[in-house]
């Protein structure tokens, strides 16, 4: 009775809302890789839901954000467990999924905001930022041991401190990086843990009006080496764009000291760093990628506009910025140019090898039907078939969306969709949180 109600309620939410299509430009905004045995296992975070691969980029398959549950405009941290498990950050707690079909919330997260994600390189152990929901919130750190089973609280509270990124150092797992900011008045800080998070320090970096600060990486060989993005402050008035100059910081003492590494016009969405840390990739959509080889002046390694990098199996990752019908994903192998790895028009549907009554296979079908049309646009698809197949990319600026689109059709089938289930349902309708814990 509950998952009639619960499906009945996304489906009602999707009616309403499908016709705008998540209402957000469609981004590639996040790429991971499973580790170890594993790797075979890909996901890109989009504004849209996410992309996964089973095959190590051979085939790519869509989730919809309603089967993660979570909703429009929401971009959930990521991370993999060793074996395979998919953890999925969320506003009221995490979920978690190995088969793709099926998702477990985590209890010991329920109602606190999972701000980030870090596991160790093989995976073992994932740490978890938790803030609690309120007016003067508080953070913890969580870590799981289990593949995402159990999570347990580590070290101290940090009163009046919202926690946002927390990274590992590779080459020593007890080496723990948290930033953050400060209820009371905004500012950034840094702390650090030597122990895994039982004992926590704050870092003597000042970051002044610098906004924004996020631990971005750190260095496979040194411990001790890590990087950190901000926001600089009055940037439109050095010229920046209106979403505020990057800035890539390095400090080579473990947050006491730092130096500027690259300084980009607009925002800096992406970094990345090599597994021996010799490497290190920043960029964005207004200011292409830059790369600096040990710690020398940085110069310009592409100018393909992206949302994010990352580095993994040997290889340089990148959301390219968003035209209808192009790339997705570029893939390098550090020193040659981007290559495309996912185009828009290679993105396939919901699995289908999920049941029914799960969410990608009853309501995931109904989003993607306007995803779809979103990435590889109707004109372009007609146009390809004087083309031989080949779908051109639209020019870049435009989503490439018709205001005549038939859109509003699948929402009046979903919406009588959802009152027959809900005619099934009758009584008890409870929300999409209580009910996926059932």
């Amino acid at each position: 009775m509950i998952r009639l109600a619960f499906l009945a309620f996304s489906l009602l939410l999707l009616a309403t809302s499908t016709a705008s299509a998540n209402g957000r430009f469609p981004s590639a905004q996040e790429f991971h890789q499973a580790p170890g045995a594993n790797r075979d296992l890909m996901v890109v975070r989009a504004t849209f839901g996410l992309v996964l691969s089973v095959d190590r980029g051979r085939h790519w398959e869509y989730w919809c954000e309603d089967a993660l549950l979570y909703g429009d405009g929401y971009d959930p941290p990521l991370s993999y467990a060793a074996d395979g498990t998919l953890l999925v950050a969320l506003e009221d707690g995490l979920v978690t999924t190995r088969n793709g079909c099926t998702f477990r919330r985590q209890p010991d997260l329920e109602s606190l905001t999972v701000k980030d994600l870090a596991s160790s390189p093989d995976g073992r152990v994932t740490w978890a930022i938790a803030v609690t929901r309120s007016a003067m919130p508080d953070s913890r750190v969580a870590r799981s041991t289990d593949n995402g089973l159990t999570f347990d609280f580590v070290g101290d509270r940090f009163p009046g401190v919202v926690l946002q990124t927390i990274e590992v150092a590779a080459s020593d797992p007890m080496r723990l990086y948290a930033s953050g900011t400060l209820s009371a008045d905004g500012s950034a800080v840094l702390y650090r843990s030597v122990d895994g998070g039982a004992r926590w320090e704050r870092a003597g970096l000042r970051f002044g009006e610098a906004t924004g600060v996020y631990v971005s990486g750190v260095d496979g060989r040194h411990p001790e080496v890590l990087y950190l993005r901000a926001t600089a402050a009055s940037s439109e008035m050095d010229g920046g764009s209106a979403e505020g100059a990057g800035v890539l910081l390095r400090s080579d003492d473990g947050g006491e000291t730092m130096r500027e590494v690259l300084r980009t016009r607009g925002p800096m969405r992406g970094f990345a760093i090599s597994d021996d840390g010799r490497s290190v990739w920043g960029g964005g959509p207004d200011d292409g990628v830059w790369r600096s080889v040990d710690g020398a002046a940085p110069t310009r390694f592409s100018e393909e506009p992206v949302d994010c990098l990352r580095w993994s199996d040997g290889s340089l990752w990148a959301c390219r910025t968003f035209v209808p019908g192009g790339a997705l994903v570029l893939r390098s192998d550090g020193e040659a140019p981007f290559v495309t790895a996912l185009s828009s028009a290679e993105v396939g549907g919901p699995p289908t090898r999920c049941p029914a009554g799960t969410l990608l296979r009853d309501v995931c079908p109904g989003r993607w039907s306007v995803v779809r049309r979103t990435l590889v646009p109707p004109t372009l698809l007609d146009a390809s078939t004087d083309r031989g197949g080949a779908i051109a990319p639209a020019p870049p600026g435009g989503c490439g969306c018709r205001a005549g689109s038939p859109v509003a059709s699948p929402g009046v089938g979903l919406a009588g969709l959802a009152l027959a289930v809900l005619g099934r349902a009758r009584r008890g309708l409870r929300s999409p949180r209580r009910a996926a814990k059932s």
